[in-house]
């Protein structure tokens, strides 16, 4: 510090140090002059580039808000041509619901044309008309119940409701017709009907008392075989020679033992419950048989229960002998008599009302 104060001092008498303070105070003006513009050009630059920055995050944003703008408008597009897609087929469908509805319609339609039609028909028909149709329905009636059912009593109804319809009418020409129905009617009534409820029951009730119906004993049963062996012996003719007797003689030893194989087992308790069980379902399928009207199976099982009884009953008992006769007299009833034919009245009844003749098998429908 010293050193320089010294030369400072030395230097005081030259008029370089004395005017160096004018020189730095008249350059002072320039370098300021000249700051001012450098930072004015720096902001310049600072603006321009913002501005710059700007606008490019403004074209950004305006190309995104396009980018969007175009997806929104293809979004759009898509959903509009979905839309009309979904919308032509549910169109599609309405239209073809309502070709069905219109089509049902038509058939409605043209099903109420033809009952008016049916109506205006039965409007017009007068009273010989309906008469003439009730008369056929109940010949059609007659014919049915007597070939399906078997019901001569209904068709006998049947028969004499149509002749008193056709007195009713009056009509001459159709005098033929209630001829032709007493004809019928007659056939039907000498018809012998079975009573096959009353059958039914009888067989019921010798159902139930077959455990109280005595077996024949030990005794009666060897007498039976017995007479039985002698009745074949008096059958051998006289002009037999002797290889036929010998023959028959061996028949007859076989017979024996035959018979008295069956004396031991036709005394026991147990054989005894069998021929019950056999007697039972022989009389209980009968009954059946006559329920169904199946004629031959009902004499079948009659004839099998008429064996057993004969053959390991007690034939000198009231309840047997009683027994027998009832299945004796129900073996020649008749479940399915003969029936005559009903249709020829009705073909003569369309044939006078000039009616196209129709085939009687017609009448099954």
């Amino acid at each position: 510090m010293e050193k320089t104060n010294i030369i400072t001092q030395d230097a005081e008498p030259e008029t370089t140090t004395v005017n160096e303070p004018i020189n730095t105070e008249a350059k002072q003006p320039t370098n300021k002059k000249s700051f001012a513009v450098l930072s004015l050009f720096i902001l310049l630059l600072i603006v321009i580039a913002a501005m710059l920055g700007g606008a490019y995050y403004f074209w950004q944003q305006q190309a995104l808000l396009e980018n969007k703008i175009k997806n929104l408008d293809a979004d759009l597009s898509s959903q509009i041509s979905q839309s009309d897609e979904k919308n032509k087929q549910e169109l599609s469908r309405q239209i073809a619901l309502q070709n069905q509805q219109v089509a049902e319609l038509k058939n409605d339609l043209k099903t109420l044309q033809d009952l008016s039609q049916s109506a205006l028909k039965i409007s017009k028909r007068g009273q010989r008309g309906w008469i003439l149709a009730e008369v056929d329905y109940l010949l059609r009636l007659a014919n049915r119940r007597l070939q399906v059912a078997r019901d001569i009593q209904g068709a006998i109804a049947a028969l004499a409701s149509a002749s008193e319809r056709l007195y009713d009418l009056g009509d001459l020409t159709l005098f033929p017709v209630r001829q032709q129905l007493s004809e019928d009617i007659a056939k039907l009534k000498s018809i012998k009907e079975a009573d096959v409820n009353g059958v039914a029951m009888a067989l019921d009730q010798m159902a139930n008392y077959i455990h109280e119906l005595p077996f024949k004993s030990v005794q009666e049963e060897v007498k039976s075989q017995l007479d039985k062996k002698a009745e074949t012996e008096t059958q051998i003719s006289v002009g037999d020679d002797f290889a036929d007797s010998v023959i028959t003689t061996i028949m007859n030893i076989g017979d024996i033992k035959i018979h008295q194989r069956s004396i031991a087992p036709a005394s026991s308790a147990k054989q005894q419950q069998q021929y019950e069980v056999i007697l039972r379902t022989h009389i209980l399928a009968a009954r059946l048989a006559a329920l169904r009207n199946d004629e031959q199976q009902f004499i079948y099982e009659i004839n099998k229960a008429l064996d057993i009884l004969k053959q390991y009953y007690q034939q000198d008992d009231n309840r047997i002998q009683q027994m027998q006769q009832d299945l004796t007299k129900f073996s020649s009833i008749k479940l399915l008599p003969e029936l005559p034919t009903l249709s020829t009245s009705w073909l003569l009844l369309n044939k006078l009302i000039n009616k196209t003749p129709v085939d009687s098998q017609e009448l099954k429908k």
